[in-house]
C-alpha cells in the first residue's frame, strides 16, 4: 500500500483535494516559487519533535515543503507543557512566520487566541477546529475512525489469542475516534467472518463518534509522553490475553513496543499517525501495521499554499477516499487472504455502504 507520506494534496477554498502540488511542476515554476524568502514555523505539542508520531509528521510536512520552495526557512518550537503554547505561538508571530502550524487539539485555545489577536496571521492546526473570528485559520482534520476500522480488521484477523487491545494518551475525540473505529473493525470482523475476538481498552458509547464528540469509556495514560506508563498498561493487556495492542498516544506508544519486546514473539503493536516502519525502523519487526493520518501531506500543502499566496482558511477533512487516513502494513507478514478482506472493507467504506460505527455490530 502506498504510504500517505508520498501523496501530494492541493489546497482548495475550504478543503484539500488530491492532486499534484508543485513537486511535479516545471523548472520554471520551481524558480518562481524560490523567488522570495518565506518562513514556515511549527509549534509542537508536549511529545516533542521526535515523538515518531504526529509532531514528527507535522515537521516532516515542513521539510517536504522546503524541498519544493528552496528559499523557505523552517523552524520549530517544542512545548514541554501547556503553558508553552501561547508564548511559543506569539514568539513565531513576532518573528514574522508566513505560516504557523500548531500541532494537536490541546492547542485549541492558544491557537484561537493568537488568531483573534493577529487575524492576518496564517495558521494551520492539526486535529482541531478552533472557534475564531479570523479567516486565516485552516483546520486539518482526519476521519481516523475509517483507518482505525481497517486496523481493527487487521488485528482481529492476525490475533492468535482472540484478544486485542487499544488505549489512548488522553480522553479527547481526536484520540477516541481512532479507538472507536478500531473496535468497530473488530466487531465487523467477528460478525462477518464468524470470529469471537475481544477488544480491550475501549467501550464505545451510544451514538455516532466524531471529532466534536465521541462518547465511551476506556484506558488512558493522561499524557503523550510517559512511555513507562505505556509499557505498564500494555503489559497489563498482555496479561489479560491480548497479543496485539494499538496505542493512540504519540511517543507513549514506544512503551508498548518495549512491552512487546519484553513479552517476546507472538506480541505486537499497531502504530499510529505516521508509518511505524518509517518513523521507527529499528522496531519495524514489532509492528503489525499503522493506522495513519495524512498529517505530512496536508501540512505540506498548507505551507506551500501560504508560500505561493493562495492560502485560504477553512476545514480539510482527510478520509480513506482522499488518502487522509489509511492502514499501512508493518514488518509482520500479513496473509494475502486477510489483505483481501481489508481491501474489500476499505472499498465499502469509501462507497458509503459500510458503517464504521461500532454500534452497528454486535458487542462481544
Amino acid at each position: 500500500m502506498k504510504s500517505i507520506r508520498r501523496l501530494g494534496m492541493a489546497l482548495g477554498t475550504t478543503s484539500l483535494v488530491l492532486g499534484t502540488v508543485t513537486v511535479g511542476a516545471t523548472s520554471m515554476a520551481q524558480t518562481a516559487l524560490a523567488a522570495s524568502k518565506f518562513h514556515a514555523c511549527v509549534v509542537t505539542d508536549t511529545g516533542g519533535i521526535n515523538d515518531k508520531s504526529f509532531n514528527a509528521s507535522a515537521w516532516k510536512g515542513l521539510e517536504d515543503a522546503k524541498k519544493v520552495f528552496k528559499n523557505m526557512t523552517i523552524k520549530y518550537l517544542s512545548s514541554t507543557s501547556s503553558t508553552d503554547y501561547v508564548p511559543n505561538i506569539n514568539n513565531f508571530v513576532h518573528q514574522g512566520c508566513g505560516i504557523i502550524v500548531t500541532v494537536g487539539f490541546l492547542m485549541d485555545k492558544a491557537t484561537a487566541q493568537a488568531a483573534n489577536a493577529h487575524p492576518k496571521q496564517r495558521i494551520a492546526i492539526v486535529d482541531d477546529a478552533p472557534t475564531t473570528k479570523s479567516k486565516n485559520v485552516l483546520s486539518l482534520q482526519y476521519e481516523t475512525d475509517q483507518g482505525g476500522f481497517l486496523g481493527g480488521v487487521l488485528a482481529a484477523g492476525m490475533t492468535r489469542t482472540g484478544t486485542v487491545a487499544t488505549y489512548g494518551g488522553m480522553n479527547f475525540p481526536a484520540v477516541t475516534l481512532y479507538m472507536n473505529g478500531f473496535v468497530a473493525g473488530v466487531r465487523y470482523y467477528d460478525k462477518t467472518y464468524g470470529a469471537a475476538v475481544k477488544a480491550l481498552g475501549w467501550t464505545p458509547g451510544k451514538g455516532a463518534c466524531s471529532l466534536a464528540k465521541c462518547a465511551g469509556d476506556g484506558s488512558f495514560i493522561g499524557n503523550f509522553t510517559d512511555q513507562t506508563a505505556g509499557k505498564t498498561l500494555t503489559t497489563n493487556f498482555f496479561s489479560q490475553g491480548a497479543d496485539i495492542v494499538f496505542p493512540v498516544a504519540g511517543s507513549v506508544g514506544l512503551g508498548s513496543v518495549a512491552a512487546a519486546q519484553q513479552a517476546g514473539k507472538g506480541h505486537s503493536v499497531m502504530w499510529v499517525d505516521s508509518n511505524g516502519c518509517v518513523s521507527d525502523p529499528a522496531d519495524c519487526s514489532w509492528f503489525v501495521g499503522t493506522v495513519a493520518k495524512g498529517v505530512e501531506s496536508s501540512v505540506k500543502a498548507a505551507v506551500l499554499s501560504a508560500a505561493k499566496g493562495t492560502f485560504k482558511g477553512g476545514v480539510y477533512v482527510g478520509t480513506l477516499k482522499n488518502n487522509g487516513t489509511a492502514l499501512e502494513y508493518g514488518g509482520i507478514t500479513v496473509p494475502k487472504a486477510l489483505k483481501a478482506k481489508i481491501a474489500k472493507a476499505k472499498a465499502a467504506i469509501i462507497a458509503g455502504s459500510l458503517s464504521v460505527n461500532p454500534n452497528s455490530y454486535p458487542a462481544k
